[in-house]
């Protein structure tokens, strides 16, 4: 039995809640004997999958999370919120409980016994008619599924090692937050002894918390650690991963752990991967200046730009053109993604070539020097992949994907085990090497047992796997065109040779080559995954391409015009997303 003094408080607490609404004074004087109040530290179990259903819980402050095990592991199915229930539909059943609940952040929660919570069903009917609303709701939201998760509410800030000032970016990230909801900084020098409820209060009152850390402060680091719905670990990449000084937990299911890595003006080669190694972390963000913590925010808010390239041969040119319409328009492009030619585009985006630089570089490799003339002896592929070998290395360098400033990925497909392969970690030049390699025109790349070739096999573009990592609006860009192939023949068979030359000298009908069937053949497969693609797309851009062949490398300022003057005007007309 709570002391009276607790009692009153805790009356204050339930009396508004969905679950008691409908009492009088009297009644809430008699459910507040029957109620048990629990303290519930974050990551905390309440109870298991399994257990029997001896009470029903109501949440007062803080967030649980309902968790059911799937391939070994702990998947997070539901969070319960403040006045919501949990329990209730094993109570209603008298089955087993069929998940685990435990604390996603420190949570006050009152117990409501089976026996205490039978009496007020026969006393108040109404009560059980509103546990078992709250039960529906909760099951359709569950069969929902696939509605978008939202944003972290709650993020801690916490320092990997001494030596680290947060001030200057936690108030710019609080500040670029602020202009997606309210955020609030709390901090050890003004929150250290704050009650649940205080801290229940601010995280009601705004859209995001933001739990600052403090080297040395162990405690207070925890605390802010049990709140958060993301734990961004702050790093200085100038020191090695040795220098950690802060216990990582292994969270399960609910709470994400990214790594910030602070950079000197400059993205330090290796450092992420290193990081990441130690941190055993799978998302990572470089900070250099002011603009790359308004990205950060914009990534932590759900709202970031992705935009994904498509391949297409020559007509991949368009890009560069849909590129700088876009920035002209101020649209910030925060990743990238992208097959084939599309993959060279979305590195070169990553790489925030400028303008100028993405016309010079792929001027210079596509039109004065054709990347797919070193020809030889076709037992394995038209030609011998050296020349766009070495074209790669000398534009996109040596470094690794995880040190670019843009978060990217490209596709290749594996023949050996038929299926795509996501590009996001290690050298850059060797998965763009695989992303371009058109079966039988440039050899595989032959890595680890798998045999990669050209992305478009299977997936031209790509937007599934960016939906999967940026929760943002998405922008695909389809070049492929609809006639990429045109035959002018009648045939089944090949004329002798001398016939074919006269012909082709006469300027009689043509075939299509076999560089283009090639080429034309990686991409058919595909179509059926670009259709889909393009429906989970927030904006789709389609130049009008179609007279540029795949091959037409000279075509290059066309491919370029049409790819701009399309999607200005297209943006003129508006954007279907803020």
């Amino acid at each position: 039995m709570e002391s009276p003094s607790r009692r009153s408080e805790l009356l204050a607490r339930v009396a508004h809640l969905p679950l008691f609404a409908g009492l009088d004074r009297r009644s809430l004087v008699r459910v507040a004997d029957e109620l048990e109040w629990i303290a519930l530290p974050g990551g905390a179990e309440l109870f298991r999958e399994s257990d029997p259903p001896d009470a029903v819980y109501v949440l007062i402050a803080g967030c649980l999370g309902a968790f059911r095990a799937s391939d070994g592991r702990l998947q997070l199915v539901g969070r319960i919120h403040p006045g919501e229930t949990v329990g209730e539909m094993a109570l209603l059943s008298g089955h087993p409980r069929t998940a685990t609940v435990r604390a996603l952040r420190d949570s006050e929660i009152v117990r409501f016994s089976l026996q205490a919570f039978e009496r007020l069903a026969r006393a108040q009917p109404e009560a059980m008619l509103t546990v078992a609303r709250i039960a529906v709701e909760r099951l359709e939201r569950t069969l929902q599924g696939g509605r978008q998760e939202a944003p972290p509410r709650t993020l801690a800030l916490l320092p990997a090692h001494d030596g680290i000032d947060l001030d200057a970016m936690v108030e710019r990230l609080g500040s670029a937050l602020g202009r997606f909801g309210e955020a609030v900084v709390v901090d050890a020098e003004h929150f250290l002894e704050a009650s649940i409820a205080e801290l229940h209060a601010l995280e009601a009152d705004h859209a995001f918390v933001l739990y600052v850390g403090s080297h040395g402060q162990s405690a207070w680091n925890e605390r802010c650690r049990r709140q958060a719905d993301l734990l961004l670990l702050i790093a200085n990449a100038t020191r090695a991963p040795s220098s950690l000084s802060i216990d990582v937990p292994q969270c399960e299911g609910a709470q994400t752990v990214a790594l910030a890595l602070l950079q000197p003006g400059r993205i330090v080669p290796g450092a992420a991967r290193a990081w990441r190694q130690r941190l055993q972390v799978e998302q990572h963000f470089h900070l250099r200046d002011l603009a790359d913590i308004d990205r950060l925010a914009r990534q932590l808010a759900k709202r970031s730009v992705g935009v994904v390239f498509s391949g297409g041969g020559a007509r991949g040119f368009a890009h560069i053109g849909v590129i700088r319409a876009l920035r002209e328009a101020g649209l910030g492009i925060d990743a990238v993604g992208g097959t084939s030619i599309g993959a060279l585009m979305a590195a070169a985006v990553a790489l925030e070539w400028e303008d100028e630089t993405l016309y010079q570089t792929f001027h210079r490799s596509f039109v004065s020097s054709n990347p797919l003339s070193d020809y030889t002896l076709p037992l394995v592929a038209l030609v011998a992949g050296r020349k766009a070998s070495r074209l790669l290395r000398r534009e996109f360098g040596e470094g690794d994907i995880e040190d670019l400033p843009l978060p990217f990925y490209c596709v290749s497909a594996d023949l050996a085990r038929g299926g795509a392969v996501i590009h996001t970690q290690g050298s850059l030049w060797h998965a763009l090497r695989a992303s371009i390699a058109i079966p039988g025109v440039l050899p595989p790349v032959s890595s680890a047992g798998r045999v990669l070739v050209d992305g478009g096999v299977i997936d031209n573009l790509p937007v599934e796997t960016m939906r999967k990592r940026n929760a943002g609006p998405i922008i695909g860009i389809d070049i492929a065109g609809e006639h990429a192939l045109v035959s002018e023949l009648d045939e089944t068979d090949l004329p002798p040779l001398w016939q074919m030359l006269t012909r082709r000298w006469r300027g009689g009908p043509r075939r299509p080559g076999i560089l283009r069937i090639l080429l034309r053949a990686g991409m058919v497969n595909s179509a059926g995954a670009a259709a889909q693609n393009a429906a989970m797309s927030d904006l789709m851009l389609k130049p009008p391409v179609d007279s540029i062949d795949l091959l037409a490398w000279d075509r290059f300022a066309d491919a370029i015009e049409s790819g701009y003057a399309y999607t200005r005007d297209r943006l003129a007309l508006g954007l279907p997303f803020g």
